[in-house]
């Protein structure tokens, strides 16, 4: 609930602050004229639109995902590779997951992760889900995995973080036949 209000938020101070530029982008046009109230849109765009230092959570629902590696694929190219999905974390506009990959190794055909990351669907309005660390190992048992991943979460208001909140996730995932 807290993150569909975070949201809405989000969403009413952006149409408010819309509202505010065109009144000041007329004001300035009446004031100044119009070839001053240009410049001040086009100033106001480019301070808008330009980049963040951090590329991961350049934006709203940003599709960039990293990647932690394991293991080669290469050991594991006469083998098909399968996917398994860890659901972390739900709400009631969004899901949170994280996938492995993983394949057999050639000779012993022991199950070893591949590489994995996590990813989002849903609404997430101004939170931007960013991975620290992903960890996947084998278990004693070939048919788990243990996963540990770590989490910052950050609220923005306007495009600026409010607070981070750190999360956490462990646990083990079976693999299951039908995991393709």
């Amino acid at each position: 609930m807290i993150y569909l209000i975070w949201g809405l938020i989000n969403i009413a101070l952006i149409v408010y602050f819309l509202v505010i530029c065109f009144k000041a982008t007329k004001l300035v046009k009446q004031k100044i004229g119009l070839f001053a109230a240009v410049f001040f849109v086009l100033g106001l765009l480019s301070l808008l639109g330009k980049p963040t230092k951090d590329s991961y959570s350049s934006g709203f629902n940003s599709n960039k995902m990293n990647s932690w590696n394991f293991a080669s694929e290469d050991s594991l190219n006469l083998n098909p590779i399968f996917s398994l999905n860890v659901e972390l974390e739900e709400n009631w506009i969004s899901k949170k997951f994280l996938r492995i990959r993983y394949g057999k190794h050639i000779q012993s055909q022991i199950n070893i992760p591949i590489n994995a990351y996590t990813f989002t669907t849903g609404y997430t309005g101004a939170i931007i889900w960013k991975p620290n660390s992903i960890i996947v190992n084998r278990t004693e048992d070939n048919n788990q995995f243990q996963y540990l991943v770590h989490i910052d979460v950050n609220w923005k208001l306007l495009g600026t973080t409010i607070y981070t909140q750190f999360k956490r996730f462990d646990g083990t995932i079976s693999i299951e036949k039908s995991s393709r």
